[in-house]
């Protein structure tokens, strides 16, 4: 019976986590500045003075690799369809 209820009691974290998300220009800066840590923290079991810190909240927001593009900047950056259709068209008619 002790078994069953303690898979039941939820797990206190160790540090409140913010339930405020960060806004997409604040994540695009702290990844372009290499400062994912001053974001907010979604996780409750990694503590801010965590040796892994940093690089769980940069693989979080910025990605797998050191300074990659957010997913958020990359599509912004892409053209649209019409954008798309225009460039096949000035290159055929050159």
């Amino acid at each position: 019976m002790l078994a069953t209820t303690s898979f039941v009691t939820p797990v206190k974290s160790q540090e409140p986590t913010t339930d405020t998300p960060a806004k997409s220009n604040q994540v695009l800066n702290a990844c372009v500045q290499n400062q994912a840590e001053t974001l907010p923290n979604p996780f409750s079991d990694v503590p801010s003075n965590h040796w892994a810190f940093k690089a769980v909240m940069t693989m979080h927001y910025c990605g797998a690799f050191r300074k990659a593009t957010p997913p958020a900047l990359f599509y912004k950056l892409q053209p649209t369809n019409s954008q798309q259709r225009s460039q096949k068209e000035s290159q055929f008619q050159n």
